[in-house]
């Protein structure tokens, strides 16, 4: 790919400094023009040390800007649905953090939005290209294709990986701003209780329904 994408990123936290922005600002193939973040002075802090030369206090200004094309997110997962959907209703291109929503109703409205503009949409599945996962998916689908494997009725998953901030050495540069307060993230049929289980349900096993998913050649539509 010869072009160059004009990027906008929504976020200025954890992962993007600790993974995406490092990233993106170091792909030939990309150029970070316009940063949003609510805090201002990370803002600032944050666009100076990836050289971004545009920092908006909202999402929804950055989205005006004709020079992006493409909008990256890492908000809290609680409030990235309705910052996706507002890009692709203005016609951007989205590479989201995963879970793409924390319910049904969010995640109707940001592929209605997607269908609506035709624009593209990705959600950070990033297992799918770990060498060590590719190379599992070949050995599985030999034996499933060979017939070495009959009908698989059961999948069980276990991560062994330990620490995944293995190589995060940019150093994270904080405020005393206070962060935004997120939207509601419990569904209100969930009882209190269950929250954190379903905190790490978003966070962590939704990769694990993903890979599953991938492993198995199994598309990617799935209904409840």
């Amino acid at each position: 790919m010869d072009r160059v994408v004009r990027l906008g990123y929504v976020g200025a936290g954890f992962m993007a400094q600790k993974v995406h922005l490092p990233n993106f600002a170091a792909l030939p193939q990309c150029r970070l023009v316009a940063l949003a973040e609510v805090r201002p002075r990370l803002a600032e802090q944050v666009a100076a040390r990836f050289g971004i030369p545009k920092v908006y206090p909202h999402h929804t200004a950055l989205l005006e800007d004709e020079e992006v094309e493409a909008v990256a997110i890492s908000a809290h997962f609680a409030a990235q649905g309705e910052i996706a959907r507002d890009a692709l209703l203005a016609g951007k291109a989205v590479f989201m953090e995963k879970p793409m929503a924390v319910s049904l109703e969010q995640a109707e409205g940001i592929l209605a939005a997607q269908r609506q503009k035709g624009a593209r949409l990705m959600v950070a599945y990033m297992k799918r290209y770990d060498a060590g996962y590719e190379l599992a998916r070949e050995h599985v689908l030999r034996l499933r294709q060979g017939g070495e494997w009959g009908r698989i009725t059961l999948v069980r998953i276990h991560y062994f990986g330990g620490d995944w901030v293995c190589g995060l050495d940019t150093p994270f540069l904080t405020t005393d701003e206070p962060p935004p307060t997120p939207p509601r993230l419990r569904p209100s049929w969930l009882p209190e209780e269950h929250s954190g289980r379903f905190v790490g349900f978003l966070q962590q096993y939704v990769h694990a329904f993903n890979f599953a998913r991938w492993l198995l050649d199994a598309g990617d539509k799935a209904e409840v």
